[in-house]
């Protein structure tokens, strides 16, 4: 009983950091859409911190990283080497992911149930799933 609370915490941990990420991601696109307003109307944005804008290269990235994630937790069921997972997430961003073990390791860090089944090959993980269902039923 004890493993299977910690593993429903893990999870929620998890869900915790990919929101975190959306809401950044959100965050980054109305900040910018409001600056880009105030900007048309010939409003004064120079004291807008630059913190509050983050570059384009930021965004992109983040949005790579949750793209990546979500292929793996739509399709359970498949394997993806890194050369698939890049190819998808640069059809859909304009952001090349690293070609190094990099991006698959940081897209581990934000949702550690996306693991290794074979060389080169990953795969998210849904054990978490199956023991909150049985508990349930």
């Amino acid at each position: 009983m004890e493993s299977n609370q910690q593993e429903r915490l893990i999870k929620r941990l998890i869900q915790s950091k990919e929101h975190i990420m959306r809401c950044m991601l959100n965050f980054m696109k109305e900040t910018e859409s409001l600056k880009e307003e105030m900007e048309q109307k010939d409003m004064d944005t120079s004291t807008i911190p630059n913190t509050l804008t983050l570059n384009q290269i930021h965004k992109q990235k983040l949005e790579a990283y949750l793209i990546a994630i979500q292929l793996f937790k739509s399709n359970p069921t498949e394997c993806y080497n890194s050369t698939d997972l890049r190819r998808y997430v640069q059809e859909r961003v304009d952001y090349p992911l690293p070609t190094n073990a990099y991006s698959i390791e940081k897209v581990q860090e934000i949702n550690p149930f996306i693991q290794k089944v074979r060389h080169g090959c990953y795969q998210y993980i849904q054990y978490i799933d199956h023991l909150v269902e049985s508990e349930n039923t």
